[in-house]
């Protein structure tokens, strides 16, 4: 169908310098166009319209600052909107087409939107890294009201709606209901097209033995595969297209600098920048608050540890921010089986459990349009230089899988011996969270092995415990100026234990059942909680799952054991008594009679 644009409403658009500002676009009619990995065929055009072809699917309005944020029954969400690439840049351009979100507000919003206006003026955030803890941060910010300017040193993760970069590298992640609440809690909800619900885990033994692990369905415990980067293009996504006056974003831009004792910081354009058009070379913001998102080698973090190392008690008096940093030995290598391959394969009939080749330390997680993605943490198979060896090593523990990896791809084994391994990142503890009124959240404040994927959720429960400090510093002062050095000291006190408590349970590995005895004791626990549910919970490995507390886990990580070692304990003192008792062996009275 042809589509003529016409002015009639202002967007955002992302311009060639970056920057996201207003176009006129035209409102009517709608098309149809899903978000990342919807399957929307598309053609664009540098005329005045385009061309696209929907596949009849339920639509969903986007109303203002939300984008597809309700669940529908069936597994497709849709928003109203459609765009056209530009002729020379990278600009696209975007509209929102729902009634609702182009009719003028009503006298009472006007007044309420100038209130804010003039309260929260002064009230300047910047914020490092568009990754999910970045972007989610950005909206819970732009939510209440503050401006907001979003830097980030990579180019966007989506080139327009619905349509993700196919050069971006990415991975699965598993988000729980920590993540799910930290979402909602922004007014947003991941579409069903992106998630695929987990209900366990099964292990393949070179014998073709397969055990099954399930996970716990309780409320409030959920468990989902995603990919990394259709969550950060959905979150973009929501940023991008929310027509947030007071928004900013700068990709391809790097932190050089943050001005010391005058609340500024400079930028420059990144050197892997592949934005077209011309860009300032040098950004320099003013800010009240700023925010390191920015990831487990943060900017943000190395430029507060290098000033306080130069001027120590420079934070209201406080210790130097100390570090402790821990490198994983371990490397991955990544694997990916097509969904038109997948869904007629052996892999899919658990394609909703995580599944492991014990023998090669292999797991596949299924996604939601069906692919599974892979990753090997076995040194014998990343070491391998020699593709017929490491043939040869797929052969003996899981032919059935390298025979799909074959078909997907005839090439593999030289493809992958010239894959680069993967590091699986490091732990960070640091002493605090802030300096002043710098923060630092998700991995740039708590990194951790990726053990359990729980790094992702705790970044984004950041965000969800960020917010709710807010709420609690209204703001005071001239114009409305909110004391973000106390917000963000707040924050560390809230935060530091339960962060330090997670990095430290990726790091030991103790809430995964080891050995035959710990696979015992937690069937044991699993068997007693679905008979007694009101008196045993869901085991602590199962609430990592929840939004409980990371402290709360450990101490409940505690009682299952001396629950279970002392029933054990138990248990063998009785068998030794009945043993004894059978042999006939008698224990001597305390107070023998002397006989003469």
């Amino acid at each position: 169908m042809e589509i003529v644009v016409k002015p009639v409403m202002t967007i955002p658009v992302l311009q060639r310098s970056s920057r996201w500002s207003s176009a006129s676009v035209s409102s009517s009619p709608p098309l149809l166009l899903l978000p990342s990995l919807s399957g929307l065929q598309y053609s664009s055009s540098s005329s005045s319209s385009c061309r696209c072809w929907t596949k009849n699917l339920p639509a969903v309005n986007c109303y203002s600052t939300k984008i597809a944020t309700k669940h529908l029954s069936s597994p497709v969400i849709g928003c109203r909107y459609y765009y056209k690439r530009q002729n020379s840049s990278t600009a696209v351009a975007m509209a929102v087409a729902s009634p609702s979100s182009s009719s003028s507000s009503t006298p009472a919003q006007q007044a309420v939107e100038e209130e804010e206006k003039e309260t929260l003026a002064s009230n300047e955030v910047t914020v490092v890294g568009a990754g999910p803890a970045g972007c989610l941060l950005a909206i819970y910010l732009l939510r209440r009201g503050f401006s907001v300017n979003l830097f980030e040193k990579r180019e966007a993760t989506i080139a327009g709606p619905g349509e993700m970069l196919q050069n971006s590298y990415s991975y699965s992640m598993v988000l729980s209901s920590r993540a799910t609440k930290a979402l909602e809690g922004a007014g947003l909800a991941l579409p069903l097209t992106l998630l695929n619900p987990l209900e366990g885990a099964c292990r393949h033994f070179p014998n073709g033995k397969i055990t099954f692990m399930r996970y716990s369905s309780e409320p409030g415990i959920q468990t989902y595969g995603v990919s990394r980067n259709a969550l950060v293009g959905y979150l973009q996504e929501s940023l991008l297209l929310g027509r947030y006056p007071k928004l900013k974003t700068y990709f391809g831009y790097e932190l050089v600098s943050l001005g010391e004792n005058k609340n500024s910081a400079t930028f420059r354009v990144s050197a892997n920048s592949n934005i077209q058009g011309t860009k300032e070379e040098l950004v320099e913001v003013k800010y009240d608050l700023l925010v390191g998102a920015d990831g487990a080698n943060s900017a943000v973090r190395s430029q507060i540890l290098h000033y306080e190392e130069r001027n120590p008690h420079s934070s209201n008096n406080l210790e130097p921010m100390k570090m402790d940093r821990q490198h994983n030995v371990q490397y991955i290598k990544s694997l990916y089986i097509r969904p038109s391959l997948a869904k007629n394969s052996f892999l899919y009939a658990d394609h909703n459990r995580v599944q492991a080749w014990v023998a090669l330390n292999l797991l596949f997680t299924g996604m939601a349009d069906g692919s599974f993605w892979g990753a090997t943490a076995s040194p014998d198979l990343i070491s391998c230089t020699n593709p017929l060896e490491l043939e040869h090593k797929f052969r003996q523990h899981a032919p059935e899988v390298l025979e799909l990896l074959l078909e997907d791809n005839p090439n593999f084994a030289e493809d992958f011996v010239k894959q680069p391994p993967i590091s699986t990142g490091s732990a960070i503890i640091l002493s605090r969270f802030h300096h002043d009124n710098i923060l630092l959240i998700g991995d740039a404040a708590h990194a951790m092995f990726s053990v359990y994927g729980t790094g992702c959720n705790a970044a984004l429960e950041d965000c969800f415990i960020f917010d709710k400090i807010l709420a609690d510093f209204p703001s005071s002062g001239p114009a409305g100026k909110v004391p973000f050095d106390k917000v963000a000291a707040e924050f560390t006190r809230r935060r530091r234990e339960d962060a330090h408590v997670i990095v430290n349970l990726n790091t030991t590995r103790e809430l995964f059942p080891r050995g035959y005895l710990g696979l015992m004791q937690m069937q044991l626990l699993t068997t007693l909680h679905k008979l007694a549910p009101k008196f045993f919970k869901p085991t602590s490995f199962n609430q990592l799952w929840s939004d409980m507390p990371f402290a709360q886990i450990k101490l409940q990580k505690r009682m299952e054991d001396r629950f279970f070692y002392g029933l054990l304990f138990g248990l063998g003192f009785l068998v030794l008594s009945g043993i004894l008792f059978l042999l006939g062996v008698r224990t001597p009275p305390l107070n023998p009679k002397p006989t003469f």
